[in-house]
């Protein structure tokens, strides 16, 4: 995945195959270009498998209600999931089937199924992580994952990079997989009040994903329930810095319920 020496204490980042990550880094130094990174052997896949493993312990210890595997966004499962930047030939690589095999295998966890929830990003851009065929590729994984009986799906949008919104296309990843996925799914990706209740009503998705808006609006559930408008974000301030775009925007005035 895309990351840079400074925030892993300098090893090289890890990846599935090396291949041009074109994105930057925030680091103590600022935003900078991702390092070089190193694909790992699939010895080290084992131990990486073990890593997620005693995260996924530490959380239940510290009694949260469940966790998400976050294979979306040019992390690393998602790396592994599409063929732009899976170039393997082993036993993770080449293949739908053997590129989504990581993910499924960090699935085998201390928690029940019904406590376990998966991100998925199809047609995600960040970090240059592309595939060839995504309807292919994350309408198999989306298969393969219903078999778990998961807490939900998380479907980001492809019509988001990063934190930028490309255009406003209609939501599509979430209805496409909805085919294949008969649990629960959460969209996301450059929703407003009304777009996610256009989605919800066409019965594209159970539950909407808000994450920049709940930045910008600390009353966000009561702005939406009363269709109130929202404050603009300041994407400047996503990224750390004061309580400037932070922690300072106002609450709305209580509204006229008749």
């Amino acid at each position: 995945m895309a990351s840079h020496a400074d925030l892993t204490g300098g090893p090289l980042p890890i990846a599935p195959s090396v291949v041009p990550f074109e994105t930057d880094m925030l680091t103590q130094d600022g935003w900078v270009p991702a390092s070089p990174h190193r694909a790992i052997d699939v010895e080290e896949i084992r131990r990486v498998i073990g890593y997620y493993r005693r995260a996924a312990e530490r959380a239940k210890a510290a009694g949260l209600d469940g966790v998400e595997l976050h294979a979306a966004n040019g992390y690393l499962v998602d790396t592994f999931l599409q063929d732009g930047t899976n170039l393997r030939t082993d036993a993770y690589g080449g293949s739908i089937a053997k590129r989504a095999r990581l993910m499924l295998e960090l699935l085998v966890s201390v928690w029940g199924a019904d406590r376990v929830g998966v991100r998925l990003s199809p047609s995600g851009q960040w970090g240059s992580v592309s595939d060839y065929d995504p309807q292919a590729t994350f309408s198999h994984a989306a298969r393969e994952l219903d078999k778990f009986g998961l807490a939900y799906l998380h479907i980001i949008e492809p019509r988001v990079k990063g934190v930028v919104t490309l255009d406003d296309r209609p939501p599509v990843a979430a209805e496409m997989l909805r085919k294949v996925f008969s649990g629960a799914i959460i969209a996301a990706g450059g929703f407003d009040g009304e777009g996610a209740e256009a989605l919800l009503r066409k019965g594209g998705a159970d539950l909407v994903a808000f994450g920049r808006f709940f930045a910008s609006n600390p009353d966000l559930p009561y702005r939406l329930k009363y269709r109130l408008p929202l404050n603009a974000y300041d994407r400047s301030a996503f990224w750390g810095g004061t309580h400037v775009g932070y922690t300072d925007y106002p609450f709305h005035e209580p509204a006229s319920v008749v």
